[in-house]
This record gives C-alpha cells, structure tokens and sequence, in this order.
C-alpha cells in the first residue's frame, strides 16, 4: 500500500480545479510515467488535502527498531528542511544502529540515543520557520547585530545539531515588540476557537483511513 500525491502551491491546486479527486487525476494525467505505475493500482481511500503543518514522534525508537525521515516526522519545508531532516536523522540513526549491533545491544536507549540532539536542532529549524511566518526580517536583524551575520546563515543552510548558533536568540527576542508572545512549543496545540482559518484544512479520507 503506498500514498501518491502531489506537491504544489495552494492556488495551483486548488483554485478553479473542482474537488481532489479531479486536481489528483489531472496531474497524474500529466505525467506519463506516474500514470502508468498507478494504473495496474487499485485505489483503496479517497482523495485528501491538507498544508501548513507539522508532526513528530513521541520517540524516536524502541526496542529493534528506529524511526527516521518522514516516519519520524515533517516539518514546514519553507526551508527545504525535509531532504536534510532525512539524511540527518538517517546518519545519525545509522551511527547508533552499528555501535548497537556491534555490542550486541538493540535496546530503545541505544538505539534512539541520538533522538536528545536531533530534536533540538529540529526545534531550531521549526523557531526560524515561525519568526519567518510570524514578519521577522532576518535582513534587518543582520543589519542591527552583524556580528550574527555567520549564526543566522549556519543555521539557514542547515547547521543546526550543535548550541553554537543559539547566541543569535537572546538578540532576535530583543526585537520583539511589547505584546509580542514567545513562540510555544511544537506540542502545544492551538484551541480550535483561536484557529478558525486552520479548522478545515486537513480534510480526511472517504471510506478506509489505513
């Protein structure tokens, strides 16, 4: 069972293209190749959309196995964050899974040993993705301390897994304005009365859902 899909701008998708069954058949009509892989396939929910989300796991590994990539979770990939996530996290589960194997230990503290440090650099990545959404201008941040100018643009390629770059958030809070509120956590959730334009974003799939 596998998900096909397709990835575009809201407006390309959506607007005046009818329902998603009819955007999904027109796109896969478009690619030869895709459509002829799908075609000996038989179609076992219904057509879904959803943007503008996040998720993550609890853990990042359990006794004999270990979550990386997209099982482990997504992020907003205003930065281009999903190749690097997946590479990232695959390095360095690969790096406990030989150490585990080698001492004969598969345990979940083993082989999740690297979740601590992979999660911080991913809450490094979500926080610039929400300054970014929330009107912060890295270029008159820059502009105002430049002697941050090498943080911000480590963490912006990517260089996310070690505390070097956190001197750069004490100084982006300083911009704040008074009112401003601090940025939760990616768990926090936000009440369904205070996101009324996210409410229906994620519509679910007609009959089967896995």
């Amino acid at each position: 069972m596998i998900s096909v899909g397709v990835v575009a701008p809201f407006d390309f998708l959506f607007k005046n293209r009818g329902n998603y069954g009819l955007a999904y058949e027109e796109e896969v009509e478009r690619c030869p190749a895709v459509k002829e892989r799908v075609s000996i396939g038989r179609r076992i929910t219904g057509y879904f959309a959803t943007k503008d989300y996040l998720y993550r796991a609890t853990r990042t590994a359990g006794d004999g196995w270990v979550l990386v990539g997209d099982a482990w979770g997504f992020l907003d990939p205003l930065y281009s964050s999903g190749v690097l996530l997946a590479l990232k996290s695959g390095e360095l589960a690969a790096d406990a899974i030989v150490e585990g194997l080698s001492a004969g230990d598969t345990s979940a503290a083993q082989l999740g040993k690297w979740g601590p440090r992979f999660n911080s650099g991913v809450d490094r990545m979500r926080r610039l993705v929400c300054e970014y959404y929330d009107g912060f201008s890295f270029g008159n941040f820059v502009r105002k301390y430049p002697e941050l100018t090498g943080a911000v643009t480590d963490l912006l390629i990517g260089d996310l897994f070690t505390d070097q770059q956190d001197t750069v958030w004490g100084p982006l809070e300083s911009t704040y304005p008074p009112d401003r509120m601090p940025i939760p956590p990616w768990d926090a959730g936000v009440p369904a009365e205070l996101a009324t334009d996210k409410a229906n974003e994620l519509v679910l799939p007609e009959g089967r859902t896995r």
